[in-house]
């Protein structure tokens, strides 16, 4: 069994199952499952009871999907690993997404039963939030921009020094299974597509700076300082990702002039997995919007205002969809990140530059 066969599912997989399995653990405390609660209510017993029997069958199903994966790939060959981490991946994101939907109705029978929250909905709004430097610069990229110029420039001045085809995958043997010509736009081709990345990483922090201002119903000073803690730690994670990235496909483009196989695969796999253990390390460290995970504050401290309920315009707790809503970006109701309205317009736009780069990626690298 070779281990680096197993790298992919041992690095990514299971931060991933952590990830998924703890989501609950890391949305606000007026979130329970897509379903707006009090911060008393959330942590009543039932409620915790929840999110723990959540936690415990989620380590349990993806912990079976590890195991069976790695025992499938004890003798596969690339093809065959390429197609059991893909089905892997598959069953990961459907068994969160039917879980998910499972334990979010059973939140909404739940709150049916909690104390009551018929109550007068009250914000306090912090009117100089937006004056606040909520994220770092997208100047930061200029960084990368300047890596991929010089690679870039490094690759033309070295154009005739290519051979006639360009290697562009190997199995795991380092035998070449694709190539293409040797043509300008080949050996750019990789530039090309880390700058649709870099755009589209630079919109993501564009969004984190101008994503809706969540409102509270107490203390709006404290809660914007760390919601403020909170784009600003996301959007330095998203600069060094996008830094990252750029290393990797420069090495990609660089083996293109001088082969080096066994550390262009020590690279492949560090880097993803890097990333990944950093996004799973912010998010098992804090909560959405801000705060720590674990607060011992006596229950009967925690806040019974009822927060505002726009639950209607979550669909299974985690689609947001409200066309009277003009905002683009908000922060996620079920784990950690910002996710979009999807009845505004700019969102099939976005979905139409996604789709572009990940086609513009497999063409260029047949």
């Amino acid at each position: 069994m070779q281990l680096f066969i197993l790298l992919p599912i041992i690095l990514i997989f299971a931060p991933l199952a952590l990830f998924l399995s703890f989501a609950p653990y890391m949305t606000r405390e007026t979130i329970s499952f897509g379903v707006t609660v009090s911060e008393y209510n959330y942590y009543t017993p039932i409620v915790r009871k929840l999110r723990s029997t959540f936690a415990t069958v989620s380590l349990i199903a993806y912990g079976v999907v590890i195991l069976v994966c790695l025992y499938l790939l004890r003798s596969a060959n690339e093809e065959t690993t390429a197609i059991i981490t893909g089905v892997g991946t598959i069953i990961f994101i459907v068994y969160w997404a039917a879980i998910s939907i499972l334990f979010h109705f059973k939140m909404k029978k739940i709150k049916e039963t909690l104390p009551s929250e018929t109550g007068p909905q009250k914000v306090r709004i912090d009117t100089t939030f937006r004056l606040n430097k909520l994220t770092y610069s997208n100047y930061w990229y200029l960084i990368h921009i300047a890596i991929i110029a010089a690679i870039a420039v490094i690759s033309i001045l070295n154009y005739e020094a290519l051979p006639g085809v360009i290697p562009m995958k190997y199995d795991l043997q380092g035998n070449v299974t694709s190539s293409v010509p040797k043509t300008y736009f080949s050996v750019l081709a990789i530039n090309l597509i880390q700058l649709a990345m870099i755009a589209l990483l630079m919109f993501v922090n564009w969004s984190i700076k101008t994503s809706k201002q969540q409102l509270s119903t107490s203390d709006p000073v404290k809660f914007a300082a760390k919601n403020i803690q909170f784009r600003r730690k996301w959007s330095l994670f998203t600069i060094i990702t996008g830094l990252l990235l750029t290393i990797l496909f420069a090495f990609i483009q660089i083996n293109m002039f001088v082969p080096n196989l066994p550390l262009l695969s020590v690279i492949s796999f560090t880097i993803p997995a890097v990333i990944v253990l950093g996004a799973v390390f912010l998010s098992l460290t804090g909560r959405q919007g801000g705060g720590k995970i674990r607060n011992h504050q006596v229950q009967s401290e925690r806040s019974k205002e009822q927060p505002v309920n726009d639950d209607q315009y979550w669909k299974l707790g985690f689609i947001y969809f409200n066309p009277n809503d003009p905002s683009f970006t908000l922060e996620k109701r079920y784990g950690i990140g910002w996710t979009i309205n999807f009845a505004h317009p700019l969102c099939w736009v976005l979905f139409l530059i996604i789709i572009a780069i990940i086609v513009l990626s497999k063409v260029l690298s047949k």
